[in-house]
């Protein structure tokens, strides 16, 4: 009688155990509000450069437009 009980725990430690361990592997590891955070500023801080580099090329490509005949090789 005594190693049927002790079968059995032992059966439910392992399955708690087992259940224990694939919910642990299965979960992704949470990021940081921190990191996330910082990540978001410098994902907006690099579209503030682009931006800024599209309007100058904006800018170039129009003062081209507006001088088509000017000979740069004088």
């Amino acid at each position: 009688m005594i190693k049927g009980i002790h079968m059995k725990y032992l059966t439910y430690l392992l399955l708690a155990t087992s259940i224990a361990l694939a919910s642990g592997c299965n979960s992704e590891p949470e990021e940081r509000t921190e990191l996330s955070d910082y990540k978001k500023r410098q994902l907006d801080k690099a579209k503030a450069v682009e931006d800024e580099m599209n309007k100058r090329i904006d800018n170039i490509d129009k003062q081209l437009e507006a001088n088509p005949n000017k000979d740069d090789d004088n």
